[in-house]
């Protein structure tokens, strides 16, 4: 072997969630390493959930997590983030693609940072990722078993309009599922969960607003009308969707877990040591919801 593989074994999780505890979680490129930080905590206290649902960065980052892999995507972003073949703008001019997925869900995996499949295929929970059918700009959501090797349905879910390569599989052509839904509540309450822990990778207050490139949108994917209205509506459902969660924390349905203040990193950034300092603020907000979690569990 020509290459070294730190080999991160992932531990058993010892505490399952009652069921009807839902763990719902946002995207946000590589944003999502403030996510993977929060799992480091769980995984600290041996917590998992019943019933896992997620899009792009969220449902990416949450493998390691189920796999029970600590530390695993801190040593992605110390190790491999900051390389030109994990992201680069360069290639989004030469290759259509801003994100290099074949480095990041095949070379990493499997000749770099060992992915413990085994574990991962022995947890016995609900996981779903979520990407958008071009076709019909609505959701697919694929199970747990449906992501093999190469991970093409994750892949699917981080493929980002304009900056990524639309991903064909099944016979479906699929995109981002952060477009068509960003934060999917509504599907977790759809599947008879009835209290959900939200990641968002957004701090309070925020609101998302219109897409500024409507029309580039239009001019990239006239083919499909149904695309297009997905992600001109993008910010209406992202609203409507953060609005339900923060209604649903109201009536202590949810407990919501984001950054305290607002994120100095964009969906792209390969700033090393402001990634790991996102990742290591959602290590200590996760332990904080731990707290809270282990009180709830214990009054109800």
């Amino acid at each position: 072997m020509s290459y070294s593989q730190p080999i991160i074994k992932g531990d058993k999780h010892t505490k399952m969630l009652p069921q009807g505890t839902a763990l719902v979680l946002e995207g946000g490129g590589t944003r999502g390493f403030y996510s993977a930080g929060v799992f480091e905590a769980f995984m600290d206290a041996g917590i998992i959930f019943p019933y896992i649902v997620g899009v792009s960065a969220g449902a990416a980052n949450a493998i390691s997590y189920i796999s029970g892999q600590k530390l695993r995507s801190r040593v992605i972003i110390e190790k491999y983030v900051g390389d030109h073949r994990y992201v680069s703008r360069r290639d989004l001019l030469r290759h259509r693609t801003l994100f290099g997925y074949d480095f990041i869900f095949e070379t990493v995996p499997t000749r770099h940072v060992f992915f413990d499949r085994e574990n991962f295929d022995s947890v016995d929970i609900t996981f779903l990722t979520g990407a958008m059918d071009c076709a019909t700009g609505k959701t697919v959501w694929f199970e747990k078993n449906e992501i093999s090797d190469g991970f093409t349905v994750t892949r699917a879910s981080c493929s980002v309009p304009l900056i990524a390569k639309i991903v064909k599989h099944n016979g479906l052509e699929l995109l981002d599922g952060g477009v068509s839904d960003p934060i999917p509540i509504e599907k977790s309450i759809e599947d008879g969960n009835d209290f959900h822990v939200i990641v968002l990778t957004r701090n309070q207050g925020y609101r998302k607003e219109a897409f500024k490139f409507g029309w580039l949108v239009k001019l990239f994917y006239k083919k499909y009308p149904q695309l297009i209205e997905a992600m001109l509506k993008r910010h209406v459902t992202y609203n409507r969707q953060l609005a339900l969660c923060e209604e649903l924390e109201r009536d202590n349905k949810a407990l919501i877990i984001r950054p305290l203040k607002p994120i100095s990193v964009d969906r792209a950034s390969a700033d090393v040591n402001k990634l790991l300092a996102l990742y290591d603020e959602g290590h200590v907000e996760g332990a904080q919801i731990v707290s809270m979690l282990e009180k709830y569990f214990t009054t109800i």
